[in-house]
């Protein structure tokens, strides 16, 4: 049987002082970056805009890089791996100055947390495994300001 396969994109949002937005949904107690699907007729980086806003309530986003793909199942209400594999398309934005963040839709919380504690914060082990490839550039957008 071949695995069912969603398109999806998001991001990493910068917040004040070296913070990256992440999100819990209702389902569950995990955190990830702020994604969703992919809408027919929008662009990756669209869906990515529109997904962090539907999750974070941020908007006005400054685009700083495209951090490029990765893919990992979908998640079950437990925190089990689903069948259907999702490829995720993940940019890299700053927030404006002291933006706040708000939960929103299918969101329990969403917060802003410590760049130094978001490896241990991220609950699937190819999301933590994804941001170590891209945890140098982050790392310098943090520290361009």
């Amino acid at each position: 049987m071949q695995e069912a396969r969603t398109r999806c994109a998001g991001g990493i949002v910068l917040g004040d002082s070296g913070t990256i937005a992440l999100v819990r949904n209702q389902k569950s107690t995990l955190w990830f970056f702020p994604k969703g699907k992919i809408d027919p007729g929008e662009t990756d980086e669209e869906a990515a805009r529109r997904e962090i806003e539907e999750e974070t309530g941020l908007t006005n986003l400054e685009y700083i890089d495209d951090l490029g793909s990765y893919e990992r199942p979908r998640i079950h209400k437990d925190g089990s791996d689903h069948t259907e594999i999702k490829d995720i398309h993940m940019y890299l934005f700053s927030a404006v100055p002291h933006a706040q963040i708000q939960s929103a839709m299918e969101i329990e919380e969403a917060q802003f947390v410590s760049f130094k504690h978001v490896l241990e914060s991220l609950y699937h082990p190819k999301d933590r495994a994804w941001f170590v490839t891209v945890f140098e550039r982050v790392r310098q957008a943090i520290q361009r300001d």
